[in-house]
Formats: C-alpha cells, sequence, structure tokens
C-alpha cells in the first residue's frame, strides 16, 4: 500500500511538470496560480474530489484478495438474478479477470492514474479528456464490476444502490469534459439537478409500486425483498455492532414492513420535488412568475435548501 501511494505521489510529480509550460519556477507558479482562478470553483470541486476518489479507489484494487475474490464474491453474484445476456457479458469479464492477471493488475494503475490526471490537469484539452477519461472506465465498472447494478434484475429498488454507485464517477466525468464557457452559464446546473429530481421521483413511483414486496416484511412465511437484502447484508464479515444493527432492522423491517416502504416513499418524493423546484431557473427567488392571466405564486421554501448546491453546479451566484 505505501509503495503504491508513494509512485502514485511521484507519477502525480512528474504528470504536473510534464503538462505545464517551460517557463522556469516563477512562469510555472504563475500559470498554476492563473489556471487555478480561472477554474470555476464546481469544476474544481468535481475535479480534485473525484480524482482523489479515483486514487483511493486504485489503492483499495490493489489488495490481494479483490484479485482472487472479485469475480466469484462480487462479481457473479451480483449478475446472478439478471437475464442470460447480462449472465454472459459479466462472466466473460470475469472470466478475463481470473485467467489474466495482468489485466487484474492493470485495473489499479488505470484508476490511480486517472485519478492523478484529474488532479493535474487544471484547465485546457488535457483536463477535458481526463474527465472522459473517467467517465469511459466508469461505465467499464458499471457493466463488469456491478453487473449494470442489478438494473435489469428483478426487484430494482434505490434502497440497494440502482443504478449503481459509479454513474456518479461517470456524471462527474461528463460535467469535468464540457468545455469552459458551459461552465459559466446555468445550465449544466440545471440539468443536473432537473436529472436528479427526476430519478429520485421515479425511484419514488418504483418503489411504491403495488406488487413488488416492498409493503411487506414478510409475506407467506418468506421475507420480503427489503428485509432479505439486510439478512444477507448481516452475514457479510464487518464489525460486530455493524452486524447487529443491521440485524435489528432486519427485524424491525419484517415487523412493519408498511411503515419502513412509506417513509421510503415520502422520503423519496419529497426530495425528487424539492430538487426539481431547486432546478427552475427562477427558484430561490422571491417569486416565480405566472402564467399569462395568473397571479406569480412564491418558490417553495425547500428549494431554498439547495441553493449552495444549484449555484455550486451552476457557476454562480443568482
Amino acid at each position: 500500500m505505501l509503495l503504491i501511494f508513494g509512485l502514485v505521489s511521484v507519477v502525480w510529480a512528474a504528470a504536473r511538470a510534464w503538462l505545464a509550460p517551460s517557463r522556469g519556477m516563477a512562469g510555472r507558479a504563475a500559470d498554476q496560480a492563473a489556471a487555478w482562478a480561472a477554474e470555476p470553483p464546481g469544476r474544481r470541486l468535481l475535479r480534485l474530489g473525484f480524482g482523489l476518489l479515483w486514487i483511493f479507489d486504485g489503492i483499495l484494487q490493489a489488495q490481494p484478495a479483490m484479485a482472487a475474490g472479485l469475480p466469484s464474491r462480487v462479481i457473479q453474484p451480483e449478475a446472478a438474478g439478471s437475464p442470460g445476456w447480462v449472465q454472459h457479458v459479466v462472466n466473460w469479464g470475469s472470466t478475463t479477470w481470473s485467467y489474466h492477471p495482468v489485466q487484474a493488475g492493470a485495473a489499479v494503475w488505470i484508476q490511480a492514474g486517472i485519478g492523478i490526471w484529474l488532479m493535474a490537469a487544471a484547465a485546457g484539452p488535457w483536463s477535458r479528456l481526463a474527465g472522459l477519461a473517467g467517465a469511459a472506465w466508469g461505465l467499464v465498472v458499471w457493466v463488469f464490476g456491478e453487473s449494470f447494478a442489478g438494473i435489469f434484475a428483478p426487484g430494482l429498488t434505490w434502497l440497494s444502490g440502482a443504478p449503481g454507485a459509479v454513474w456518479f464517477y461517470c456524471a462527474a466525468g461528463a460535467l469535468i469534459a464540457l468545455p469552459d464557457r458551459c461552465w459559466r452559464t446555468p445550465k449544466p446546473g440545471q440539468a443536473v439537478l432537473a436529472a436528479l429530481g427526476v430519478f429520485l421521483t421515479g425511484m419514488a413511483v418504483l418503489q411504491a409500486w403495488p406488487g413488488r414486496g416492498f409493503w411487506q416484511g414478510v409475506s407467506h412465511g418468506k421475507q420480503g425483498p427489503l428485509a432479505e437484502m439486510t439478512s444477507e447484508m448481516a452475514q457479510i464479515p464487518q464489525p460486530g455492532f455493524l452486524a447487529v444493527t443491521v440485524r435489528a432492522f432486519t427485524s424491525f423491517d419484517e415487523a412493519h414492513g408498511f411503515a419502513v416502504n412509506l417513509f421510503v416513499v415520502i422520503a423519496l418524493a419529497v426530495l425528487g420535488i424539492t430538487v426539481l423546484a431547486a432546478a427552475h431557473p427562477h427558484a430561490g427567488r422571491d417569486q416565480w412568475p405566472g402564467r399569462p392571466g395568473h397571479w406569480p405564486r412564491r418558490a417553495p421554501e425547500n428549494a431554498h435548501a439547495w441553493r449552495p448546491l444549484r449555484d455550486c453546479l451552476c457557476g454562480r451566484r443568482w
């Protein structure tokens, strides 16, 4: 671990020196300061934050258990309930991983390299290419490492992590790859908030859909989908207090499945509607313009709670 961290630090320093123009130390420092000042704060936050996450992912990927146990303990069980074509795609990736250790080891350096690239390149084409590389590798991880996050399997729910945490990496990479002029307008931030609001609202509808088993903690003597999922999670090796907490929640869901699902549906719906309201071009102002013949109406108070996020994504204050 320490060796990988040391190599990452060396490569990062070398990358920064290579990408910077050859104008001497003073000129190079001035260029870096100018690039830092010119970069929108929202883009800088995504670039540095996800750069660190990619490096950390690469370090975790270097664990010996990851190379040997990832296909059999994570990838294949995740794809077990998916359609046949998904299992064929995932099994092909698992076989490649298991029988070609060089490719498995390359994943460590790819992820760490993307993180270094993101952090070293602050602006220009190299920075945008780093974002594209992060988004592309995120899609590879989503397909082969997460088995499409189980979106094609029955029982899709936000509670199981759908549509996959790696989509945050893909979205961040796509935003970093946008031209600088896009970060000077509010439209990308509004689009991100609108997409997030639609997603959360859709997950609320899906969670509330009858006949999917989430309204019952126990049905016909069998655990409901949520209780079954948390029961399996409690059996994974983990600290004792976490296992006890998960088992307690499983028992609570078995006894009060309807109340648990109702809380989840309401929370997702409120969050989705609130984010959609914050994505409105006039959210956060005192009034929203009404349609012809109608009085203006005030923006929902909960829309103001999302102003910091909206301002960061939109690249300016309203």
